[in-house]
């Protein structure tokens, strides 16, 4: 029989020490960063257990309007489950959540399993049992992963090359070791000026974030001939399997002169021959939650042998389960 209990404070290091663990864990379910924008989600993350009390999956979430979500602070989620859980286990752990959800008078439950690439050991148990329970994709993003110890490698387009070469020539340099505070006004002023966007994190927030989990999340930067930052990039080492680009952006100087070509192939070269991670993730390339493909986007990151990688959403309707 299992039984669930809904997340307090006293059990992050309860909490912290199964994502560490746990077989598709990645840093970004630590309470050290799922709490830094609590003041922005109403948190109703959940610790499962069985029937000796032993804690057996937790499930990263917050509630909206009568809605149950995997986090929407994080890009995906879903249950995180330890080495011992199976599909029986799985099924159960749904059985118990949908029962759960009921009684708190949740309409609907919204699920983001973690993607493949970010799984210590397969664990798509939940895949099927969200398939058992009738559950609806109601979103479908594509990222843009290079793996980096598969036996079958996709050839780095040649403008890539020629923009590294580019890069070179003209005397840029990495700073593997950059400040958020150079690096944020290059990101912002290319998010307006293309997107018209902001970045979802502030200044602030990712400083802080840093400040938590220095090994974990990078800054780097390319610099010119004068020293001047023309690009750079924000890094997630999620696990030790990925590593996720969460932002990349340079200057119109730096865009001219291949900055961001030479800074993505050194970290993709870095990473396949230095250590022991199996994926360099781009992120996804959409909006309109994945109905809109951003093919210019889409182009860049297939240009350094990455290919998709799906990121998905799924929907339980528990008034018409």
């Amino acid at each position: 029989m299992m039984n669930l209990r809904r997340f307090t404070a006293s059990d992050q290091s309860q909490w912290d020490d199964f994502v560490a663990g746990s077989r598709n864990g990645t840093f970004l379910f630590l309470r050290g960063y799922m709490d830094y924008h609590a003041d922005r989600f109403t948190d109703h993350s959940l610790l499962f257990f069985d029937e000796k009390q032993h804690l057996v999956a937790l499930l990263p979430a917050n509630e909206a309007d009568n809605e149950l979500y995997s986090h929407q602070g994080l890009t995906y989620g879903g249950f995180i489950l330890g080495v011992k859980s199976n599909a029986v286990t799985v099924m159960q752990l749904f059985d118990t959540l949908l029962n759960y959800a009921r009684t708190r008078g949740f309409r609907k439950i919204h699920y983001k399993p973690v993607p493949t690439i970010y799984q210590m050991f397969p664990t798509e148990e939940d895949l099927y049992a969200l398939w058992r329970y009738g559950a609806q994709q109601e979103c479908c993003l594509i990222s843009t992963t290079v793996s980096l110890k598969g036996t079958m490698q996709i050839e780095v387009e040649r403008r890539r090359r020629r923009g590294m070469n580019k890069a070179e020539e003209q005397g840029m340099a990495i700073q593997s070791e950059g400040s958020l505070d150079v690096f944020w006004p290059i990101m912002e002023q290319n998010l307006l000026e293309t997107y018209g966007a902001a970045p979802v994190h502030t200044l602030a927030e990712m400083q802080l974030l840093q400040s938590r989990f220095p090994r974990q999340i990078r800054c780097l930067l390319v610099r010119n001939h004068r020293n001047e930052a023309v690009a750079g990039a924000v890094l997630y080492e999620a696990n030790s399997r990925a590593v996720h680009v969460q932002y990349g952006h340079a200057t119109p100087e730096g865009k001219n002169s291949g900055a961001l070509d030479l800074l993505y192939l050194s970290l993709i070269d870095y990473y396949r021959q230095r250590t022991r991670v199996e994926y360099f993730d781009f992120g996804t390339s959409n909006e309109q939650r994945g109905k809109f493909l951003n093919e210019n986007l889409i182009a860049q990151k297939t240009g350094f042998g990455g290919r998709g990688v799906a990121y998905q959403c799924f929907c339980i309707d528990l008034d018409n389960l």
